[in-house]
């Protein structure tokens, strides 16, 4: 029994010493430190072109700094589309370091208000990901002199502009692409007259409206943008634009 008794107490005291064992590096129940995360903060995260060209590729830089108390990592980013790229030194930061991305939009194919985002995507820092956003309002070239109006839907000079830019839209998106070029931006009138006359507009149905973009008016050097072009609007389309044009009348 003494022997027994004697073996418990050793175990005891030997069981009971086990937390105080030294870990690797001589410190006795040392937990492991905390690494601090960091903070990366841009001195803007929007960013307004105002007009621009389309067609025109256009640049901005954004500058951040690392504000916190440890290392952040900028480890990829990720645009809305793929006209849209940015540069960047994928990398750690220190604390107080500086860095900056470089973003560029090319404008091609696109018209009228134009909205772009990227997304940084960060390792250990106060926040996964941060988004910039930027925007512009894309307005056309100086076009040049048209002597004949009637050939803008099948002069391949101008269809690019003046029909093939419509395929797919609808409405407000399909008036600034195909109409706006001759009428003006919401129909405030160009070198055609303005649509969005209230007084024009109640003298006028919507049948006449529609026959008009269908068939053309030749002596008011309108174009047909059904007959005889290649793509034609469809009926859809047509439709939503005598909406879209029907509905200055009601403001």
């Amino acid at each position: 029994m003494r022997c027994k008794a004697w073996v418990c107490l050793v175990a005891g005291v030997i069981c009971a010493a086990l937390p105080l064992a030294a870990d690797a590096t001589g410190k006795r129940g040392a937990a492991p430190k905390a690494v601090a995360t960091g903070k990366i903060v841009f001195e803007k995260t929007f960013h307004d072109f105002g007009k621009a060209l389309e067609g025109d590729k256009v640049s901005q830089t954004f500058l951040f700094k690392n504000e916190g108390k440890g290392p952040a990592r900028i480890v990829k980013t990720k645009s809305s589309c793929g006209c849209t790229t940015a540069e960047i030194a994928f990398r750690e930061y220190a604390p107080g370091e500086s860095g900056r991305m470089d973003v560029t939009v090319d404008t091609k194919g696109k018209h009228g208000i134009m909205v772009k985002t990227i997304e940084v995507f960060l390792e250990n820092a106060d926040e996964d990901k941060i988004e910039l956003t930027l925007t512009a309002e894309l307005v056309p070239p100086p076009h040049p002199v048209v002597e004949n109006r009637l050939l803008v839907t099948t002069d391949s000079r101008c269809k690019t502009c003046h029909l093939d830019s419509g395929v797919g839209q609808k409405g407000a998106y399909l008036y600034h692409r195909v109409c706006a070029q001759c009428h003006g931006s919401k129909g405030a009138g160009a070198s055609a007259r303005a649509l969005n006359d209230p007084a024009w507009l109640a003298s006028v149905g919507d049948a006449y409206l529609r026959d008009v973009t269908v068939h053309g008016l030749l002596d008011m050097y309108m174009p047909a943008y059904v007959d005889g072009v290649s793509p034609s609007l469809t009926e859809e389309q047509v439709k939503s634009l005598v909406d879209y044009i029907r509905s200055w009348g009601k403001q």
